[in-house]
């Protein structure tokens, strides 16, 4: 892969996995094309070697006392010869570069690139995670109190230490990180864990203590009028998403402070709001676009997009949004055979997976599509038949806390995964994202992320996107927003459909995650 500085492609920073396999495709024709833009590539560099070791040469016998001091005419002659030598030498190396990046491409979108890590970084990644595991363990271990031992883990201790970093320096190892911690904690409460040594296991230990301290509560589901709106309704409330960008662009609006994406107004949505798109096509059939956005707070008594409920997704229990989403899709009407595709940003992107692996959820609505960007989404599976698009980078470090990196998500046939590393590229917004984890996990750079994904030539991420956009797009549409509204179970006014959401049970099966 080209590294940022060098004049690189930001499309080259993208790696895909999953995806259909192409039909009627020669992928031995197309792999020694490859080997040839390759051969290609190296017999270019050799010529351009050559060509700078003439111009050398030639620069040397001017000033050479073995072969006497040329007369000017000589002099001037020799100096244009150097110069038009490093001139193509320079460009034999242009084109060398673009026959391997030729080459690259070409596997790429054949899906035939395969991505690996180097030796070096699994064996230092696996020094990291055992470090992380042995941490995780003494933190949980049994040798102070409970609510002690584990609400250390997420103070200023051993993920305190790790936020300090620039995410360019902890990106390599972030999910082995997470790995480790998730099955030292696990193992240091193994009641608690249920005995299983993953990031789903310490995860179950945090929320049982974290439910431990704010109590059981329960979500209520509220349709939002434009009045709750600090802006006025959104503009584009009435037409359908259409495309995979806008949909992410619109879950994104959904934030109280909006999506930051440059042009987009910001409609000042009441925290905790979802939306539904009641989507009507051509032939008269009609489908349906739930947006879902992320995390708006650490713990919020009001609404249920917080840290609380981060833990519960993670942990593979019944959330509160999970069941907001399916409340909001009654009240609006979805019928069981009309499908559904879950977009989700963040917790919304977890909580989007879990409902695509929930029977439950599953017997109420058909899955026509899920979407989500920078979501921890590997351990939870997806039914076969429905298609699937994430988007990660390395350096938001939300979508390893999983404990996977991109290329090592569940890859089908349907579930697609497209991740980058922002830290090499050279266009300026990659790089200014990289530095900081907000500009990373942001909806711009996810967007970015599709932008050059379907500008690669990615027949997998061309493909699950179309599959998704036939969905997505109709003549007419319908949106209903929707406040999920938090409190104590049989505190306040029965003011709206009441959903309770318990903190224990489990939500979806696991994929089977091993420790590695």
């Amino acid at each position: 892969m080209s590294r940022g500085g060098d004049g690189a492609d930001p499309r080259d920073t993208l790696v895909v996995v999953g995806g259909r396999p192409l039909d009627r495709v020669d992928t031995d024709g197309i792999a020694l094309a490859a080997s040839r833009l390759d051969g290609a590539a190296a017999a270019l560099r050799a010529a351009a070697a050559g060509c700078s070791t003439a111009s050398a040469d030639l620069e040397r016998s001017m000033w050479s006392p073995a072969l006497g001091v040329p007369g000017p005419l000589d002099m001037a002659v020799r100096r244009r010869a150097a110069w038009l030598a490093a001139d193509v030498a320079g460009r034999l190396h242009g084109r060398a570069a673009a026959c391997a990046l030729a080459g690259e491409r070409l596997l790429r979108a054949a899906g035939l690139y395969v991505h690996a890590e180097s030796a070096t970084e699994r064996l230092l990644g696996g020094a990291v995670a055992g470090t992380a595991a042995v941490s995780g363990f003494l933190v949980a271990a049994p040798v102070l109190p409970p609510a002690l031992r584990v609400t250390g883990v997420l103070g200023p201790g051993v993920l305190g230490g790790l936020a300090a970093l620039a995410p360019g320096e902890f990106a390599s190892w972030s999910d082995e990180v997470v790995a480790g911690l998730g099955a030292g904690v696990g193992a240091g409460a193994p009641v608690r864990s249920g005995l299983d040594l993953s990031v789903t296991g310490g995860a179950r230990v945090l929320v049982s203590v974290v439910r431990e301290l704010v109590g059981r509560t329960q979500v209520r589901v509220l349709e939002t009028s434009a009045a709750g709106f600090a802006s006025g309704r959104p503009p584009w409330a009435g037409t359908p998403s259409s495309t995979v960008a806008e949909a992410l662009a619109r879950t994104a609006d959904l934030y109280p402070w909006g999506s930051g994406v440059p042009g987009r107004p910001a409609p000042g949505a009441p925290a905790g709001t979802l939306a539904v798109e009641r989507v009507e096509h051509a032939d008269g059939s009609v489908s349906w676009t739930v947006l879902v956005p992320g995390t708006q707070g650490l713990v919020s008594a009001r609404h249920p997009f917080d840290g609380v409920t981060d833990l519960d997704l993670m942990a593979e229990r019944a959330a509160e949004v999970t069941a907001a989403v399916s409340a909001a899709l009654a009240q609006s009407g979805a019928g069981p055979d009309e499908p559904v595709v879950l977009v989700g940003h963040s917790l919304g992107g977890i909580a989007a997976v879990a409902l695509a692996s929930s029977p439950a959820f599953l017997r109420r609505h058909r899955l026509g599509g899920v979407v989500t960007a920078g979501a921890p989404t590997a351990t939870f599976a997806t039914p076969p038949g429905v298609p699937v698009l994430h988007l990660e980078n390395d350096e938001e470090l939300v979508s390893s806390l999983d404990g996977r990196s991109a290329t090592e998500n569940p890859r089908t046939v349907d579930r697609v995964t497209v991740g980058r590393a922002l830290r090499e590229s050279d266009h300026p917004d990659d790089v200014a994202a990289s530095g900081a984890v907000a500009a990373a996990h942001g909806m711009a750079t996810h967007l970015r992320t599709l932008d050059l994904a379907r500008a690669s030539g990615s027949a997998q991420a061309g493909g699950v996107v179309a599959r998704l956009e036939r969905l997505l797009a109709g003549g007419r549409s319908t949106t209903r927003f929707y406040a999920a509204r938090r409190s104590v179970p049989d505190d306040g006014p029965d003011d709206g459909p009441l959903v309770l959401a318990p903190a224990e049970g489990p939500l979806s099966p696991s994929s089977g995650r091993t420790v590695r």
